[in-house]
């Protein structure tokens, strides 16, 4: 009894005197994820990208394939998160573009979109121009349990509180056990706070002794991923894309069969609700969006729930419309054609390139987005309009 009530008052000291608040979040332990890389990259930017992608594998793949082709030479899809072509475009139509970021996530979701923007894209780093490329799965992939449950979603709540978001992105009280474990028990939230604290002040106070009493370790020396717990090791260190890749075709319909398996309108609603979010969130920073709806091959479309499409785009368009967004729509149009495609949903670099042509061209008409790419870094735009409305 008395040794619950120690831990209860010992629990409630540390809630109230947050002894660990200060830690960066970047100091915490993390395996190395694509969320990861592709974080630690943008906050290693020494100014604010003047355009930021996001999206899933379906523009992560042919960003990063074009510009393979682009530069003549194979690339690592892990660590490259620029889009060189886009930006050499933007420099020859006139803009004096430094860096057009892509964080595009595999199985990236809207709601990863919105945490990306939320817990990166401010003061310094924020950019002119958003590109959010969606297509159907983005809203209802029934592979995602719940939204709080993704890789991305996870890793970057640690730099910012999702109090807010907790009821709709765990909806259920098992999804939110450890959110609520890691709020009301200080230990268990801080525990890789923790381990960084513990780590640095044991490394800092022995390091005078066993430098001058002992030889250096072998272990210093060694792959320090392999020597991690397997919850923080690396789950991709590379993953090549190869410059002027020949045409192939991966059939990979059984992927998408289960993902679509219901419309899932559940989930489509709390992504579209994540969607009005991040419209808000940008208005309110003063960063202007673009969306791309991403072209598909009919062999996807097949797969689809009776009426779920139409329903998407429905949706997607009343979106566009009611934020004032640039909507370019690409789905269906005839210059897409089954050599653009590696499978069924991913384009390779021949499609990647009219893909990311169509981008470029709004990019560089639309009188909004023109007006925000001019603007200095260091100017912030006047906001015009309203915005939209939940």
């Amino acid at each position: 009894m008395w040794t619950v009530a120690l831990l209860i008052g010992a629990n409630a000291a540390l809630l109230c005197t947050k002894p660990l608040a200060s830690v960066d979040p970047e100091a915490l332990p993390a395996a190395r994820t694509w969320v990861w890389w592709a974080t630690k990259e943008y906050t290693e930017l020494k100014k604010a990208p003047d355009v930021v992608l996001l999206g899933s594998s379906m523009l992560m793949h042919p960003i990063a394939r074009v510009d393979a082709d682009l530069l003549n030479q194979d690339l690592n899809y892990v660590q490259h998160h620029r889009s060189n072509y886009i930006e050499q475009a933007l420099t020859k139509a006139g803009f004096k573009t430094d860096v057009c970021y892509n964080f595009a996530l595999p199985g990236g979701m809207i709601s990863d979109n919105y945490m990306v923007m939320r817990a990166l894209m401010t003061q310094k780093q924020k950019p002119k121009v958003v590109v959010v490329t969606v297509s159907m799965r983005d809203f209802m992939d029934n592979q995602v349990k719940c939204v709080g449950a993704t890789q991305a979603f996870k890793f970057l709540s640690r730099y910012t509180p999702i109090d807010d978001l907790v009821e709709i992105s765990m909806p259920q009280i098992w999804q939110r056990f450890d959110f609520l474990a890691k709020k009301d028990i200080y230990l268990w939230g801080k525990k890789l706070d923790l381990q960084v604290v513990l780590s640095e002040k044991t490394k800092n106070a022995l390091a005078p002794t066993f430098a001058s009493h002992f030889s250096k370790s072998r272990l210093a020396e060694a792959d320090p991923a392999k020597n991690l717990p397997i919850n923080l090791r690396s789950e991709v260190e590379y993953f090549p894309v190869r410059a002027h890749e020949p045409v192939t075709w991966n059939d990979n319909r059984a992927e998408y069969s289960r993902r679509y398996r219901t419309a899932n309108e559940k989930l489509f609603d709390v992504e579209e609700w994540f969607m009005r979010k991040m419209c808000d969130m940008a208005h309110e920073r003063n960063i202007e969006i673009m969306l791309v709806n991403v072209p598909l091959t009919p062999d996807n479309h097949a797969l689809m729930p009776a009426g779920s499409y139409e329903n998407y785009r429905a949706r997607l368009t009343k979106l566009a419309k009611q934020y004032d967004l640039p909507l370019v729509d690409l789905d269906g149009k005839t210059e897409f054609v089954k050599t653009d495609y590696y499978d069924t949903a991913h384009m390779n670099g021949t499609g990647g390139k009219k893909m990311v042509d169509a981008m470029v061209k709004c990019l560089t008409r639309e009188p909004k987005l023109i007006t925000a790419l001019r603007q200095s870094n260091n100017t912030e735009k006047q906001v015009a309009g309203t915005g939209g409305t939940k």
